[in-house]
């Protein structure tokens, strides 16, 4: 049976649930891609900034801990949820009337509005979403896991590519008649739409309150979890360091290929299309190994050829572009496992029990990796900045050097993985 008629199967509630997933998936990609970096220029944000404000949504993953109490108090917690999500997103899109209503203004007062609203609103949604997907990952049985992952990834990736390749479009046809808010103004208009129509489907979806029973543990404290739950405590080292490896190289790869490479942007969205081409092609293989294999074996298999590819990317060059489609293609056909295997893993190690604390937790930890990661990164590209490496005729420089170590780190949380893995099964347990 085909990954198609394997999503017909799936019961009402689930494929409610996939259409929602699909909805909010589209909803954050065109908020958090070109349209809020544009908007965010347009509101004055100097372009050096404008990557602290993107960082904003890791950092709510930290801020969102502060919040466990808060839900010990509500009593209908399908709609709290659902409620705070839909605040949330029109708390992020509310950020596109700032120049409207704050015309004539300083430009850091401004700048302080967004930075302020964008970091209570992406909080709020970090602590309504763990609570979604704690109930959307209860309805989806593990043998159905890989299926529902697999055609949300295929069905995401292609609108995004069709967003990505608009809104390119859009925005610069709009610069170019002097008219550019209007394209920041339709985008999070249609993206407004889609904040609705994820909230009437998530207002259908039978409510089974699995999550609310699992969310008053949250009144406990944290120590006492870390304390009872040792197998717990090394996953989180586990995601710490590979969320702190990931983040050393990644926000930089479209930084190394238009300044270093000198590429121009149509040739980095060739190679954006192929990757997600290649994703797209290979979603239904993804789709049976997760079914069959469990999230933590697939994510530590995918990191380490990530690892390997890191050190590839050092060695890419002017004259040695040809290896560029070589990492995007291998690039999409990891990237299914590595995102999903990211989103389910801790659900491998949680308390069921207390299941809303660990994952609180586990978000905080794993955002405070990427954003140090992040910042180690920068750090070690300015320190750096003056060295060059000789390998033959190829030079390696600092942002290089850095993808090397970033492969590295990764290569390490591989062992360590397997460390923490050894004797479990490799079948699902969630």
């Amino acid at each position: 049976m085909g990954m198609l008629g394997q999503v017909k199967q799936f019961h009402r509630d689930q494929k409610r649930f996939l259409s929602s997933q699909i909805t909010a998936s589209v909803f954050n990609n065109i908020i958090s891609g070109v349209f809020m970096t544009g908007l965010l220029l347009y509101i004055g944000v100097a372009p050096s900034r404008t990557g602290i404000f993107l960082s904003i949504p890791l950092l709510a993953n930290i801020f969102q801990v502060l919040l466990g109490r808060m839900w010990s108090r509500f009593r209908d917690y399908k709609s709290a949820m659902n409620r705070l999500i839909l605040i949330s997103r029109y708390g992020i899109l509310s950020v596109a009337i700032i120049p409207l209503v704050m015309r004539g203004m300083p430009i850091w007062i401004r700048v302080c509005a967004a930075g302020i609203i964008l970091t209570v609103s992406y909080t709020l949604a970090a602590s309504a979403g763990i609570h979604l997907n704690f109930w959307m990952v209860s309805t989806v049985d593990t043998g159905m896991q890989g299926t529902f992952f697999s055609f949300r990834d295929r069905i995401v990736v292609a609108a995004t590519l069709v967003i990505s390749l608009t809104a390119a479009w859009m925005l610069d046809r709009l610069e170019t008649c002097g008219m550019e808010y209007a394209g920041f103004a339709l985008a999070f208009f249609f993206a407004a739409i889609l904040a609705v129509a994820d909230y009437q489907i998530i207002r259908r979806i039978e409510y089974a309150g699995t999550e609310h029973n699992a969310g008053r543990d949250r009144i406990i404290p944290v120590r006492h979890i870390l304390e009872e739950n040792r197998r717990f405590v090394k996953f989180l080292i586990y995601i710490l360091c590979l969320n702190m490896a990931l983040n050393m190289a990644n926000p930089y790869y479209n930084s190394y290929m238009l300044d270093s490479l000198k590429l121009k942007y149509i040739q980095v969205t060739c190679m954006t299309t192929l990757q997600v081409v290649v994703q797209i092609a290979v979603s239904a293989v993804w789709e049976k190994i997760g079914n069959r294999i469990r999230w933590s074996r697939i994510l530590n298999t995918t990191v380490m050829i990530l690892g390997m590819q890191f050190f590839v990317w050092a060695f890419v060059t002017e004259k040695t572009i040809f290896l560029l489609p070589i990492i995007f293609v291998t690039s999409g056909m990891i990237s299914t496992g590595l995102v999903t295997g990211q989103f389910m893993i801790p659900y491998e190690f949680i308390d069921r029990n207390r299941a809303m604390a660990c994952l609180s937790i586990s978000t905080g930890v794993a955002a405070a990796g990427g954003f140090a990661g992040s910042i180690a990164g920068s750090m070690l590209i300015s320190s750096l900045k003056e060295c060059t490496i000789f390998v033959g005729s190829i030079s390696i420089g600092s942002m290089q050097i850095n993808m090397m170590v970033s492969g590295a780190a990764l290569l390490l949380t591989v062992l360590y993985a397997e460390y923490i893995f050894a004797g479990e099964s490799d079948k699902h347990t969630f």
